[in-house]
C-alpha cells in the first residue's frame, strides 16, 4: 500500500501523533481550558456566537490568555451525520504526507443526546451542512436532522 510513496505507515503515524501531542498540549493549556468553560456556562443555543465572536477571534483569545501557535488552526467544522460540531482545532502535515492526509484534529461539539446523531452510513456520509448554517440551525435550536440543504 505505501511502496509508492517515500515515507511508510510507522513514520506517517509518527508524524500523525507529534501533530496530535501538540494539538493535545494546546487544547489542555488553562488558558484554553478557562475559554471553554466560559463557552460550556452559556447556553448550548448561545455557543455558536461565542465561537465566532472569541473562539475564531485571536484577539479575544489572548485578551484571556490563549495564545493560539500559528500553525495550528480553530475553525467551524460540520459532518454529515449531523453532529452539532461547534469548531476544531486542526493542525496540517507537513506537504510530503498531503497524497495521503493532509490533517489532524480534535473536534468540539455542542451538547447532543447520543442516539440523536444517526450511525446509518447513507446519512453519516452525506454532505455536510455548510459551517454558518448548520451554527444558525443550533443557535436557534433547530433539528439538524431536519436542516435541508442541497
Amino acid at each position: 500500500m505505501y511502496q509508492h510513496l517515500n515515507f511508510g505507515r510507522i513514520e506517517l503515524e509518527s508524524v500523525m501523533r507529534a501533530a496530535y501531542d501538540q494539538l493535545i498540549d494546546f487544547v489542555t493549556t488553562q488558558p484554553f481550558k478557562t475559554v471553554m468553560a466560559e463557552m460550556n456556562s452559556l447556553k448550548p443555543t448561545k455557543r455558536p456566537a461565542f465561537v465566532a465572536s472569541v473562539l475564531l477571534n485571536d484577539e479575544e483569545l489572548s485578551r484571556r490568555g490563549v495564545q493560539r501557535p500559528s500553525d495550528i488552526l480553530i475553525q467551524r467544522s460540520a459532518f454529515g451525520d449531523r453532529r452539532p460540531t461547534l469548531f476544531c482545532v486542526k493542525k496540517l502535515l507537513p506537504e510530503k504526507y498531503a497524497c495521503v492526509w493532509k490533517n489532524v484534529n480534535i473536534t468540539f461539539d455542542n451538547e447532543f443526546e447520543d442516539s440523536s446523531v444517526s450511525r446509518d452510513a447513507d446519512k453519516a456520509w452525506r454532505i455536510p451542512l455548510p459551517v454558518h448554517l448548520q451554527a444558525m440551525a443550533m443557535a436557534e435550536e433547530k433539528d439538524l436532522e431536519q436542516v435541508l440543504y442541497t
